[in-house]
Parts: structure tokens; sequence; C-alpha cells
């Protein structure tokens, strides 16, 4: 008797663990219309030689659910803490992400060359308001190539505005250079700047191109406290020809539409295997029933 007792209060209790959470869930969301709705944004800055990169991104937030918006307005504005000056609008795309181009010249700047940069979503009926900021000071990063005793040197300058509007260098920074690729960007060398803000590297030899050799270089200076994220970028035929094969005359790889020999010849040896077996078996039940008949009883 107190061995079933024992029993039926093991399950009573699995009964009520396995419930609860269920009871509990369904208490907490008996009213998904009490979940407070928060909009989110980040603004993200690239600067390059002629123009500035705003790219906005949205989200919304309900309980533990994170969507992006799309199809929502933003405004980009500048300022100097004293005068802000509307930049534009943009909307979101389906990740969230409202990317704005604009001129980095006119933009409203402190003493100290430093502009602040908003994006901003007025908001809705649906989802609450949201803003985001960025301060940073404008700046220019170009590339020159030349050849110096048969070796490839490039060449790296990096400038940015005094108070005067002049332009002056940026002495005493790292900058990194990148090459394009697929899915990804490369990563080939740092320059160090020194105090006339320019900076060279030995171009590598070995970095595949387009098909007469065409390599974009990218020069970066990423994470600044002061120029936030700043790019230059220039073409060089410094590239090897990429090779494309002829569709008639594919080469024989994994990727390609002709298999490797030793593949094809792998699969036709297990083929062949194969079918050898089932022959057998055929050849097996034939004489099989051949021995039945011809060793059958007269009675």
């Amino acid at each position: 008797m107190k061995r079933v007792f024992v029993f039926s209060l093991i399950i009573c209790t699995m009964i009520s663990m396995v419930f609860q959470p269920i009871s509990s869930y369904a208490e907490n969301n008996t009213d998904s219309t009490n979940i407070p709705v928060e909009s989110r944004m980040a603004l993200n800055y690239i600067c390059s030689s002629d123009s500035l990169l705003l790219t906005a991104t949205l989200s919304i937030k309900k309980g533990d659910i994170t969507l992006a918006l799309e199809n929502a307005t933003i405004e980009y504005s500048a300022s100097n803490g004293a005068i802000s000056k509307l930049l534009g609008k943009a909307t979101t795309d389906q990740e969230g992400n409202a990317v704005f181009k604009i001129s980095s010249a006119g933009l409203p700047a402190d003493k100290e060359g430093m502009v602040s940069y908003s994006a901003k979503f007025p908001g809705n009926n649906k989802y609450p308001a949201a803003e985001a900021n960025f301060i940073a000071k404008p700046a220019k990063i170009k590339l020159f190539f030349s050849i110096e005793d048969s070796l490839r040197v490039m060449k790296v300058t990096a400038t940015q505005k005094n108070e005067k509007g002049e332009d002056v260098a940026i002495p005493k920074e790292t900058v990194n250079i990148y090459v394009p690729r697929l899915f990804s960007l490369l990563k080939i060398g740092e320059v160090a700047l020194d105090e006339n803000g320019t900076g060279t590297m030995e171009f590598p030899k070995e970095i595949v191109g387009d098909t007469i050799g065409n390599i974009i270089v990218m020069a970066r200076i990423e994470e600044h406290d002061q120029f936030g994220f700043v790019q230059g970028e220039n073409m060089i035929n410094w590239g090897v020809p990429k090779q494309y094969y002829k569709a008639e005359v594919p080469s024989r790889e994994l990727w390609t539409p002709i298999a490797p020999l030793w593949m094809i010849i792998t699969l036709l040896i297990m083929l062949a295997g194969v079918w050898a077996h089932y022959a057998y078996a055929v050849y097996e039940l034939v004489m099989i029933k051949r021995l039945s008949k011809k060793n059958k009883p007269l009675f």
C-alpha cells in the first residue's frame, strides 16, 4: 500500500512540474497588448573622399522578440551645437536599414571641426520614436601607386580640415589596407602615417584581380575617437588576371560540370560491383529453379 501511495505521489509531482510552466506562461501571456513596444536605432558613419554615408538601422522590440522595421521614414540632420541642418530623408528596407549619402561640404561644424549627425524616426500610432547620434570630424584618405626600383609602391595620405577650412595632415595614425573579395574584405597590410600624414607600403604580387588584373584597393581608418570611420579607395592593374575556362571545355574539378577522373572511375567500380551482385543473385535463382526441376521426385 505504501508503494502505491509513493508511486502516485511521484506521478502527481511529475504532472505538476510539466503543466506548471505551461500555466504560468499562459498567465503571463493572456494579454499580449500589455507588453510595451520599444524602438531601437543604430547609426553607422563612413566618410570617403567626396561624400558621407550614413546608415541607420531601425528595429522594434516587443517582449523577447526583435524585428526589423520596414518602410519607416528616417530623418537625417547635422549640427554643430548651435545650428542644425536637415540633410534629408530615407526609407528603411526589409532589414531595417536606411542608407543616406550626402556631400561632406557645407556641414555645420564647431570650432574643432566636429559635426554631430543625427538619425531620427518620428514614430507613429504603432511604434514609438527613436533617435541615434554620431559625432565625427570629416577626413579624407587618398591612394597613389608608383613603381620604384622595380617595386610596386602604394602611397597613402590622410588629411582633415582645420579652422580655416584648409586640408592639413593627420599624423601618427594607422591605416588598414583591404582588397574586396567575393563576400568580405581581405586585409593585405597596414600603413603607419608619419607627421606629414603620409605612409607607404610595398604592394603584394599575388593578389588576384579581374580578367585584366584590375584591383580595387581600400584604405581605412577604423573606429577612431575623432574621425570615426574614414575610407579611401582607388583602382590599379597590379593584380593577377583571373582566368575563366571556356564553357565547352571546363576543367575537371569538384565545382565544375565535369567531375574529376578519379571520382568517375571510383563510381564506375562501385556501380559495377553492385550490378555484379544483382547478376549473381539472378543467376543463383535460375540455377536453383533448374536443379529443383531435375531433382523432382517421380512419385
